[in-house]
């Protein structure tokens, strides 16, 4: 009995380089979805969509949404500004009342993008993977202002 237990424990763990295999494919596999839908710029932009992924019509103050998604008021504006104009949430147009309706509209063109990179960053570690390739892409990609930043000095 013994014998049969290591045997499946054996045929159950991961080869060599496998975990590695895994974790390369997951990390093109979220370059990919990043790529596709094409927005995403700030893991607050992430956080913002987990968040509207959990409750997809949230009616509330800016300032309680900075509160929960945990950044501070300036860059949640700034993400909600892209996620909307992106087509991925809606918010009413009702500026009369600080308070404001946000729906997330999963039907846009990049949605089944969306809900694939949402699956993966529904866990810690997922979410980690992605902030990380969010990371990567701001400190490779071009500079804040939208203009590539100097390929080299000339004296």
């Amino acid at each position: 009995m013994f014998a049969a237990q290591l045997a499946v424990m054996a045929l159950a763990a991961p080869r060599e380089g496998e975990h590695t295999e895994r974790l390369l494919m997951t990390a093109k596999r979220i370059g990919d979805l990043l790529d596709r839908i094409g927005c995403l710029r700030h893991p607050c932009d992430l956080d913002l969509l987990l968040f509207f992924s959990r409750h997809p019509r949230a009616y509330l103050l800016s300032e309680r949404l900075a509160e929960y998604v945990g950044y501070e008021l300036p860059q949640v504006a700034q993400s909600l500004e892209t996620v909307i104009t992106a087509g991925l949430l809606r918010r009413s147009p009702d500026s009369t009342h600080p308070a404001r309706l946000y729906v997330l509209t999963p039907g846009s063109t990049r949605g089944g993008w969306l809900s694939s990179l949402l699956r993966i960053a529904a866990t810690r570690k997922g979410r980690l993977a992605v902030i990380h390739a969010l990371k990567q892409r701001q400190s490779s990609g071009p500079s804040a202002d939208g203009e590539s930043g100097p390929v080299a000095a000339v004296k």
